[in-house]
This record gives structure tokens, C-alpha cells and sequence, in this order.
């Protein structure tokens, strides 16, 4: 089964591939249920993500040329991951998402052998953002909430208490490092590859295709 999000305070999301359901159909007279409203989204999202797979891998920049900068020579390598789009997919879900990354982020230092090869990466958090209620930090699955009071419902205020508003599910970049492929070391949690370095050449992780220098 899909999820759309790990909420710690719901699990309106039900989806599920092998149904094949491909779009909601709202009828006159019914009510429209929260998790129909999540379900659709996550439609839409298991479309677009089984689009992406046929061109990207989890980690890949959508305009790598400008964004995966990769200098050194030798054993003495640096990188820079600057701002744009990195295709994303979540630990245990089965959607991707296309993430901005608004600062671009170093990665100095890279010891690379010249007959080995050591990976790039992004690193990533999962984030529930409430309009009120408790923070919690994330932990067996579940994403750290938040609260931004500014998210309530325009009838706060408020007349409308019964709706503050919506839940947000936000994914953000918030860092990138480097580990040899020994076998010592393995990719950290929610982080995926975007380049690597074999034996002296930077290539990109989806394409496999040399890194211009």
C-alpha cells in the first residue's frame, strides 16, 4: 500500500496501486470524504512518479548540467549542488516528488581513489506541518510535525473553529555528503545518490554520463 503521508495524527490515505484507481468522481448530493481528497492527490502523484522513473533515478537533478558541479583531480574532489528541482522518493513509499532546493549546498573534501569510487548524495527530512496542535519529533515511521499558526483556515479568527485547516506534508533538502564505496559505509537515511566519482571520473548517478570538470 501507498502512503501519501505518515501523519502522526492521521492515516487518511488508503490508496493502493493494484486497484488501478486513476481519478475520483465526485457526484452531486454526496459528501466529499477527507481521504478521498488525499487519495486523489496521491492518484495523480503514482501517475506522475511512474513517468519520472522512466527518465530519473531517486536523487536526480532535473537541470543536472547547472546543478551537480563537481571539481579536483587527483584524489582531492569538492562539489556544489546548487539550487533547482531533485527528484525525491521517500523511504517505504512508493511516489516520488520533485523537491526544490533553494541553496545550494558543498561538499568539500571528497577523497577520491583512483581506482575506486565514492558516491554524492542529498539528504532529506519529512516534515507534517499543522496549522495548531502539539510538535512532535518524528520517529518509527512517522514525519516530525510542526505548527505554523499562519496555515488556519481565513474563518479563524474565528467563527469557524471546527476547521482550522489542512495538514501539509513538506519534504526539504537539508544536506549533502560523501561516502566510499568500501563497504564500511552505507547511504545514510533518507538520502539518495546524485553523482560519483569512479576511479577519477565524476559521472551522473542516473545516466551514468561524465560530469564536465
Amino acid at each position: 500500500m501507498t502512503v501519501f503521508y505518515r501523519f502522526q495524527d492521521s492515516g487518511l490515505d488508503d490508496y493502493n496501486k493494484l486497484n488501478n484507481y486513476v481519478q475520483m468522481g465526485f457526484r452531486p448530493g454526496f459528501a466529499i470524504q477527507a481521504r478521498e481528497l488525499t487519495q486523489m492527490q496521491t492518484i495523480m502523484q503514482a501517475q506522475l512518479t511512474a513517468f519520472a522513473r522512466r527518465f530519473l533515478k531517486n536523487g536526480s537533478a532535473t537541470d543536472p548540467v547547472n546543478q551537480v558541479i563537481v571539481q579536483g583531480s587527483g584524489e582531492d574532489w569538492s562539489a556544489t549542488l546548487t539550487s533547482g528541482y531533485y527528484y525525491v522518493e521517500p523511504y517505504l513509499k512508493d511516489v516520488g516528488y520533485f523537491v526544490y532546493n533553494s541553496s545550494a549546498l558543498t561538499i568539500p573534501n571528497i577523497n577520491a581513489p583512483a581506482d575506486g569510487t565514492v558516491y554524492g548524495y542529498i539528504q532529506w527530512e519529512e516534515v507534517q506541518v499543522n496549522p495548531d496542535g502539539e510538535e512532535h519529533l518524528g520517529g518509527g515511521g512517522y514525519a516530525t510535525v510542526k505548527v505554523d499558526e499562519t496555515l488556519k483556515d481565513n474563518a479563524q479568527g474565528y467563527s469557524n473553529w471546527m476547521a482550522p485547516g489542512a495538514s501539509r506534508y513538506q519534504i526539504n533538502i537539508i544536506g549533502a555528503g560523501w561516502y566510499l564505496d568500501d563497504g564500511t559505509i552505507n547511504l545514510p537515511a533518507n538520502a539518495a545518490i546524485v553523482f560519483y566519482i569512479e576511479d577519477g571520473i565524476p559521472k551522473y548517478y542516473d545516466t551514468g554520463d561524465v560530469i564536465p570538470t
